[in-house]
């Protein structure tokens, strides 16, 4: 399998890198991020109307750009570079692949035109924003009434759920055994909850949200263990590749200022332990990108390798990323460990993630399990 980005994904991926360096700096960052939202709602606007990001992944008959989940991976990379707060991982990947997943046509037909255009978006509540398993989905009660489902229960974790349109809610449906299933909550929905909570990393905004009785629309039909495992599976594959840029970003950052600190007369770059650490990151770098790439293109060709390349991608990229982001901060010594310095930036997106979704231990667990040890 070839791993090289065509000629158009270069450019595509030039194109978004530029953009997010222009509209998205580090300052901005951190002010978007203590907003209320949480995000740039005119980048979002821009990203929707002049990139059409939103609707990467929407098939082009709803209004979407059909690519693929490489382009995707592309965005979040440089996503994770840049750290711009944005619905793009929620709405775009989660949002738009819960759908294509589960979806009736009627549903597609209603939904996907709204999300690929930017004007609604969408997030999936997991139970405590983790992976699948047989748990998932039983701590949320459901009734049933004629046509009308409604839900009872607490969801945390939920990327971007203070301000989702619509939220699509993993819980058991009213069969006997039950079954997963997949529903679609309005945001402003009567007896919904949101609330925003504070975490390690203010530029990825979380919620707790609380049903009372809410209203839900069933998504298609009952799904099984595997589909959900699929959908964990692209969240992990897109993750690893944000990462990917989020380690290239705390390298650069670490190689820069080793080349510009002089110590006894000397750059520290030049001393044996700084260029070690420095080597490693590149080292490291590498190893994610390959195993990130290797994950995006397994899922472009829809193969059944993805349950297999999604773990292996986000367990490297999650402990390349920590390593990254940790000796960053080492490397800019006292200036490192300051609120003023962007480092932590970083280092706090590089530890949320590696929980997100299942640490490293559960992922390289969970693919000793799909291979038979």
């Amino acid at each position: 399998m070839d791993f090289a980005l065509n000629t158009e994904q270069q450019d595509f991926r030039r194109i978004v890198r530029k953009f997010l360096a222009d509209r998205s700096p580090l300052a901005d960052v951190r002010r978007v991020a203590n907003s209320d939202p949480g995000f740039d709602p005119q980048l979002w606007s821009v990203m929707s109307e002049q990139l059409g990001l939103p609707g990467l992944l929407v098939p082009l008959q709803y209004g979407g750009s059909e690519a693929s989940p490489v382009d995707a991976a592309i965005v979040m990379e440089e996503l994770g570079r840049s750290l711009a707060p944005s619905p793009f991982f929620a709405t775009a990947v989660l949002g738009v692949s819960a759908i294509l997943l589960a979806g009736d046509d009627e549903q597609k037909n209603e939904l996907l035109p709204f999300i690929a255009s930017g004007k609604r978006t969408v997030t999936v509540a997991f139970t405590d924003g983790d992976r699948a398993g047989p748990a998932n989905g039983t701590a949320m009660q459901t009734s049933r009434s004629g046509a009308i489902t409604t839900l009872t229960g607490t969801r945390t974790q939920v990327i971007d759920g203070h301000h989702a349109d619509t939220i699509i809610v993993v819980a058991a449906a009213e069969d006997d055994p039950p079954r997963l299933q997949l529903h679609l909550v309005d945001g402003t929905a009567t007896g919904l909850r949101r609330t925003r909570v504070e975490t390690l990393d203010a530029t990825r905004p979380m919620a707790t949200l609380e049903f009372d009785g809410v209203c839900a629309i069933p998504l298609g039909d009952p799904i099984t263990p595997a589909t959900l495992s699929q959908l964990i599976d692209i969240a992990n594959t897109a993750l690893a590749a944000e990462m990917v840029g989020g380690i290239e970003a705390a390298m650069t950052m670490a190689v820069d200022y080793a080349k510009m600190r002089i110590q006894f007369n000397r750059p520290i770059g030049s001393f044996q332990a700084i260029k070690h650490r420095c080597a490693e990151m590149a080292i490291e770098l590498d190893a994610a990108r390959a195993a990130a790439l290797y994950a995006a293109f397994v899922a472009s060709d829809r193969s059944e390798e993805l349950p297999l390349a999604a773990p292996l991608a986000k367990a490297t990229a999650a402990a390349a990323f920590d390593f990254a982001a940790s000796w960053n901060i080492q490397i800019h010594g006292g200036i490192g460990f300051t609120w003023e310095h962007d480092a932590h930036l970083y280092y706090r997106r590089a530890a949320a993630d590696k929980v997100l979704f299942g640490s490293v231990q559960d992922q390289w667990l969970q693919l000793a399990d799909r291979i038979g040890l």
